[in-house]
């Protein structure tokens, strides 16, 4: 009997992925059941980088169409688009959280651009004034997550 409840868990593990061996412990008689929703829901808001500059931003790239994102690796790339009333540029714009601290240092922002010409996308030089003004843009916006929660706490 033990030997096939092993072989069930096993089964279960390797279906599962491993991702949800902190569910198994609800099996166990002796844990508080309480904790254990709390530890489960702690580990499905854990991000590879800091939560309020990848949540600032999502909400300031908005906009924009997300071609992929990665919050384990903290990189944000969109598609490209056009700005209203500039339908001969496009931009694509590719965010990086570097760690989970919450300083401009972490956070890397480059801004794409492409022109048409003679019906042809040339790519252009990336945007820096603009790459600068985005970054800043989600600094202050993750600032004031941030601010939010820490009074919320309190």
């Amino acid at each position: 009997m033990n030997r096939h409840l092993s072989a069930i868990l096993i089964a279960g593990l390797i279906v599962s992925g491993c991702s949800g061996t902190a569910s198994w412990s609800s099996f166990n008689p002796f844990s508080d059941d309480k904790k254990v929703v709390e530890e489960e829901s702690r580990q499905e808001q854990v991000l590879g980088v800091n939560p309020y500059l990848w949540q600032a931003a999502l909400s300031k790239l908005s906009f924009m169409p997300l071609a992929s994102t990665d919050s384990v690796g903290g990189v944000i790339v969109t598609d490209w688009a056009a700005m209203d009333g500039i339908p001969d540029e496009q931009f694509k714009i590719t965010v990086n959280i570097l760690s989970r601290n919450l300083r401009a240092d972490c956070l890397k922002v480059v801004v794409f651009k492409r022109v048409l010409r003679d019906g042809t996308w040339v790519n252009d030089e990336p945007d820096k004034r603009l790459s600068g003004e985005i970054e800043q843009a989600i600094l202050t916006q993750a600032r004031k997550l941030y601010r939010r929660d820490l009074a919320a706490r309190n």
